[in-house]
């Protein structure tokens, strides 16, 4: 989501300047909340709220069973940042003169205004993950139930063992043999970041608006077309047999907290999926995500997926959302999208000409 391209942005560097590496190591739960709220008393989630957060989502093994970062980490974590972005800026800089002073067809693909590679605030866990205590993925119930996308060098996964079908990888493909073995997000389908749940961003557009009625709550994630409505009025949820992309979500409020409970999710979504892996499908899967507010700027979002079809215990992830005082625009994948025919024909073309 990037509303004006002529629109300065501060950088990481200048961020932490202004608020000091001490502010930022603090937790948000400590900080003074400042909660809005709706006309009718509860709390406004109303608004655009981006979950871009570079914790990783597993612990690294060199933290053991530590759920937290000390402050010297967390400090040390920012100054990291930093450098990060100063050395992205000089090979962006290095990229926009070797395009204008020099004849080449590289462009460089996309400059970084387009790609959220700032944190909105550091989170101070070593890990997303808070359940299993070790902070990994529980085991698989079927270790075969993974799709993997294909690798770089190759594209069209010859050679490679078949992962099986319905593809649901987010990016990539199974074959170039037909349109139904190219990824979801690839045939313009589902994102990650679609359905919930809402974490490990992609390169750009993780953000979601929510809308706040006294009865509903809609949740619109910029990265795809299809909103999910979520009613507040304690009805059932739908038959089991109408299954769809996002599912049947139903929400109430345990005090601040937001609740949203997810099923009928169709079997050609993956339980968890990123980028490049899907893990089992989400047939069976119960997900639910609660939305706590920490203060004004800050959502504390935590999910839990039930899916003893795909894993052996429970998963609990914990992050957190930033407001964004922008607007949300369309993610129109569709539109003059000729990628896919030009990659179907691109391997047929490669098939005629031999090994």
């Amino acid at each position: 989501m990037k509303a004006d391209a002529c629109k300065p942005f501060p950088t990481l560097t200048a961020r932490l300047v202004a608020a000091g590496l001490l502010a930022i190591a603090l937790p948000l739960a400590a900080q003074e909340a400042t909660l809005p709220r709706t006309a009718w008393g509860g709390p406004d989630f109303t608004g655009t709220w981006n979950f871009s957060d570079p914790t990783p989502l597993e612990r690294p093994p060199r933290y053991g069973d530590r759920e937290f970062l000390t402050d010297e980490e967390l400090a040390a974590q920012a100054e990291d940042f930093a450098r990060r972005q100063q050395a992205a800026d000089a090979r962006e800089a290095e990229v926009a003169r070797r395009v204008l002073d020099e004849p080449t067809a590289d462009t460089g693909a996309f400059n970084r205004f387009w790609n959220d590679q700032e944190p909105p605030g550091l989170n101070p866990r070593t890990s997303q993950i808070v359940y299993p205590p070790d902070g990994r993925l529980p085991a698989l119930t079927d270790p075969a139930n993974v799709q993997r996308s294909s690798p770089p060098d190759n594209p069209c996964f010859d050679g490679l063992a078949d992962p099986g079908r319905p593809v649901r990888i987010s990016y990539g493909a199974l074959s170039c043999d037909r349109p139904e073995d190219f990824a979801l997000a690839t045939r313009c389908l589902h994102w990650p970041q679609t359905g919930g749940p809402h974490t490990v961003g992609n390169a750009y557009n993780n953000n979601i608006l929510i809308v706040q009625t006294r009865d509903d709550v809609v949740i619109h994630a910029e990265m795809g077309n299809a909103p999910r409505i979520v009613p507040l009025d304690g009805r059932p949820f739908a038959d089991p047999r109408l299954v769809s992309w996002t599912g049947s979500s139903r929400g109430w409020f345990e005090g601040e907290t937001l609740v949203v409970e997810t099923r009928n999710v169709s079997h050609q979504v993956a339980s968890l999926f990123f980028r490049a892996v899907a893990y089992g499908d989400a047939s069976q899967r119960v997900l639910t995500e609660r939305f706590t507010p920490l203060n004004d700027g800050v959502l504390e979002y935590e999910y839990t997926i039930d899916d003893p079809a795909t894993f052996s215990d429970r998963l609990i992830v914990r992050t957190r959302m930033s407001r964004l005082n922008e607007r949300m625009f369309e993610y129109a994948c569709h539109e003059g999208n000729y990628a896919l025919t030009n990659m179907l024909r691109a391997a047929r073309l490669t098939e005629q000409q031999g090994p």
